[in-house]
């Protein structure tokens, strides 16, 4: 049996209304972009894209400029993310990824 287009867009229409209400949680959560500190045109920009989109180590608050003109401004996210959670967490969060994508 096939699957029908209409759960595939249930699921994307429910993931993207998630996405909405968790990426305003980071943002308030934050109030800072984490790599360089600005205050202003907050996302919520992850660490590892594409995989991880609600774990909340992966996913923090970044300005627009680091997140999208600085491809995340990944050697600060990942200084960030050591300080915050220590080398542990920041291994673990790397394990997830690859878990992930296999």
């Amino acid at each position: 049996m096939r699957r029908t287009p209409l759960k595939r867009k249930g699921k994307d229409t429910m993931h993207k209304k998630a996405w909405k209400v968790f990426s305003k949680w980071i943002r308030n959560r934050d109030k800072r972009c984490v790599t360089c500190g600005s205050t202003k045109q907050l996302q919520a920009g992850h660490f590892w894209h594409n995989v991880l989109d609600f774990d909340e180590i992966n996913i923090n608050a970044q300005c627009v400029y680091c997140n999208h003109f600085l491809s995340g401004n990944l050697a600060s996210y990942s200084a960030y993310l050591i300080r915050k959670y220590g080398k542990r967490a920041f291994g673990d969060l790397e394990k997830r990824h690859y878990i992930a994508i296999s």
